[in-house]
């Protein structure tokens, strides 16, 4: 499935949900799909109810802080849900500061690690990459996830793409971070 906003093309996973977040009318369209989902899955109100705000909350952070676009899967295995998400987002970097030494610093938890590489990519050239092991804090709690954000100058903008995978199921990372690099190469501007 291909997705485009505004200048941004980017192709997913068929079967993944395209989970635009532009404006209020798409935050509303996903709670409806997330609420109708739980309720027919045989979630209770209450606790459907619950999860259909968080994911609003969640929504509205995203939007604030310069996410453009999102997309992700949520599959039951027998040995547990398989669940991703890629995001991309226009990022500021902050003040003086390099923006890769910011997605690097502070990740000396136990058992996390990152690795820095840069990357080709066809339609947008030369692109850092950190990917790794890292706690994810969602609503105050952290997660250990697997993470990969790749960062794309765009000409004549003091902005920086930003564009990241993520998901908890850290036992099947490398696997991850493959489809993570193969969602990323189909990143265009158009």
């Amino acid at each position: 499935m291909s997705t485009t906003t505004g200048s941004l093309r980017m192709t997913i996973p068929e079967d993944w949900y395209d989970l635009s977040v532009a404006d209020e009318a798409a935050e509303n369209t996903l709670a409806r799909l997330l609420w109708d989902g739980c309720v027919e899955g045989g979630v209770d109100e209450e606790s459907a109810g619950l999860f259909t705000e968080s994911v609003r909350r969640s929504i509205r952070h995203a939007r604030r802080n310069g996410v453009l676009h999102a997309a992700g899967m949520f599959e039951i295995y027998e040995d547990g849900p398989l669940t991703a998400t890629v995001v991309a987002a226009m990022v500021t970097p902050p003040g003086n500061a390099d923006l890769l030494s910011a997605l690097t610093e502070g990740k000396s938890a136990v058992d996390t690690w990152t690795r820095v590489s840069t990357v080709r990519l066809d339609g947008v050239g030369t692109a850092a990459r950190v990917h790794g092991i890292q706690d994810v804090v969602m609503d105050d709690v952290p997660i250990r996830c697997a993470v990969m954000h790749t960062l794309i100058r765009i000409p004549g903008r003091t902005e920086v793409m930003v564009i990241t995978g993520t998901s908890p199921n850290i036992a099947e990372a490398d696997t991850l971070f493959e489809l993570f690099s193969s969602i990323t190469a189909t990143v265009s501007f158009h």
